[in-house]
């Protein structure tokens, strides 16, 4: 290949100088006819939405699709007779420096079969040629953009040194029962955290949630000591769905469309798996008897449970554009034996970067953020349909390289 990409592929943030490096190789680069070398900063928001066109079983869709170009800088790093290589090695490297806006989007990408949106970010290499079909040449890198964010790194650094600060609880109550007739039972949610007006990204949040059940009025009998009686709570993580999901509005050219999807289980509840377990801290409590007042032979049988954990977030952040928002939810559901029996609560939740840019001139990711990456699908990363009108890319030559 006569042209290579240098450039870290850690999560940047608004007001980072981007620094790499571009490689070129002799006699390669001249033997292709190029005659000028640039790297370029792109950034975009897209929506798409869709109509049926049609009825039937299988109607067609028609789409609509809008684009906002968020960024476009250029800087020139090589023409034609300017320098070669320093070494018989016939290698010239040449370093770049671009400088992102303060004011970026989040990265983020969303997709079903009716609509799509993104936010998506790129370095591009461009090699221009002339007197060729493919007039440029192009290696294309994507990578993940979240905003300056100073208010959200000071409640990293509270998290990170142990939360000491007030706590939040939401609670949830439900009446059920076994069958279709009878007396209710009643069931009551009470989930914990950190009072918190934002959470910050890859910085682990605990939290508690505490169960209790009590049952219908009913007879002392002592054989329930060593019984289940209905309805019990959660034993284990499993039982329990704590998730965060995401709203997504989209516009395209006057067509509106929401949607809505899991983007993660918390704290390894509702997941299938050892590592759930190992997350999770679970106190399960004897069940006790607590009878009516003036009847110590009828009563209720109250039994607890406490699911104690801690989360990670490595979402989008929320942001709002014309054509593309996102908000964030927590879903917290709890389902006990019958029909309609469970516990359901949403509750809305900001989440904010926690990071800043590096040191000016460091060249390296100094902020205080960590060197994981968001968590984006594999699509974000497949650098497709970054051939600009303007810039007429030959196809079999885009790749990403490190």
């Amino acid at each position: 290949m006569p042209i290579r990409l240098h450039f870290g592929d850690w999560i940047r943030v608004g007001g980072e100088v981007l620094q790499g490096e571009v490689e070129l190789r002799f006699p390669q680069i001249l033997e292709d006819g190029i005659e000028e070398v640039r790297v370029c900063l792109r950034g975009r928001v897209c929506a798409k939405v869709s109509r049926a066109d049609g009825e039937g079983l299988l109607p067609s869709y028609i789409f609509r699709t809008e684009t906002i170009e968020t960024v476009r800088k250029d800087v020139v790093v090589w023409t034609k007779g300017s320098a070669g290589p320093p070494t018989d090695e016939g290698v010239l490297r040449l370093p770049f420096r671009l400088r992102l806006d303060n004011d970026v989007e989040p990265s983020c990408k969303y997709s079903d079969l009716a609509r799509e949106g993104d936010v998506s970010y790129v370095i591009a290499v461009f090699g221009k040629r002339n007197g060729s079909l493919a007039s440029y040449w192009s290696v294309v890198r994507p990578f993940a953009v979240v905003p300056p964010d100073y208010p959200g790194l000071q409640l990293r650094r509270s998290l990170l040194s142990g939360w000491s600060g007030p706590v939040r609880t939401i609670s949830k109550s439900n009446n059920i029962r076994r069958g279709m007739w009878g007396s209710y039972a009643k069931s009551k949610a009470e989930l914990v955290f950190a009072d918190l007006l934002m959470f910050p990204l890859f910085t682990k949040i605990p939290f508690s949630l505490r169960v209790i059940t009590k049952t219908k009025e009913m007879k002392y009998d002592k054989k329930d000591e060593h019984k289940e009686v209905f309805p019990e709570p959660p034993r284990t993580p499993q039982a329990v769905t704590l998730v965060l999901r995401r709203h997504m509005n989209l516009s395209a050219q006057g067509w509106k469309e929401i949607g809505q999807e899991t983007i993660a289980h918390l704290g390894g509840l509702g997941q299938d798996s050892a590592a759930s377990e190992s997350q999770t801290v679970s106190l399960i409590f004897n069940k006790k008897w607590v009878p009516m007042e003036g009847n110590k032979k009828v009563g209720s049988w109250v039994q607890e449970t406490v699911l104690n954990s801690a989360s990670e977030l490595k979402c989008t952040p929320p942001f709002n554009t014309r054509i593309l928002e996102q908000r964030n939810f927590l879903r917290l559901k709890i389902v006990f034996p019958g029909i309609g029996n469970y516990i359901e609560e949403e509750i809305p939740i900001t989440v904010t970067a926690g990071v800043i840019p590096p040191t000016a001139n460091s060249g390296t990711p100094l902020y205080e953020g960590p060197a994981e990456n968001l968590d984006l699908p594999p699509t974000y990363w497949s650098a497709t349909g970054w051939d600009d009108s303007d810039e007429k890319v030959d196809p079999s030559a885009s790749e990403n390289q490190s």
